[in-house]
């Protein structure tokens, strides 16, 4: 009898162990889905970019530099422009004004 109710035991305890496992990703899929904000930017093409903020990029601060991408985030109406100088490179964010956000 007691090895009935030992292999019984080790039965439910194996049972329990494999569902336990089976919910861990699932849950971890959930809150890790809740917590990522849904990211607004979208990735524009250089003359997709308000005739502003590319009056903006004509100016002595960024003469030599060229539009390596363009991005657009949306809810913010504002937009982040990567620029290439050669090896170097720095990212700009800007208004739909066209004026520089630090």
């Amino acid at each position: 009898m007691k090895k009935v109710m030992f292999a019984l035991g080790g039965l439910v305890f194996g049972v329990v162990a494999a569902n336990a496992q089976a919910a861990q990703p699932s849950n971890a899929a959930v809150s890790t889905e809740q917590t990522a904000p849904q990211d607004d930017k979208v990735k524009i093409k250089a003359e997709e970019l308000p005739q502003t903020v590319k009056t903006a990029l004509e100016g002595e601060e960024y003469r030599g530099w060229l539009i390596n991408s363009a991005y657009h985030h949306k809810t913010a109406d504002t937009f982040e422009v990567e620029l290439k100088n050669g090896a170097e490179t720095k990212t700009i964010k800007f208004d739909k004004e066209g004026k520089k956000i630090s």
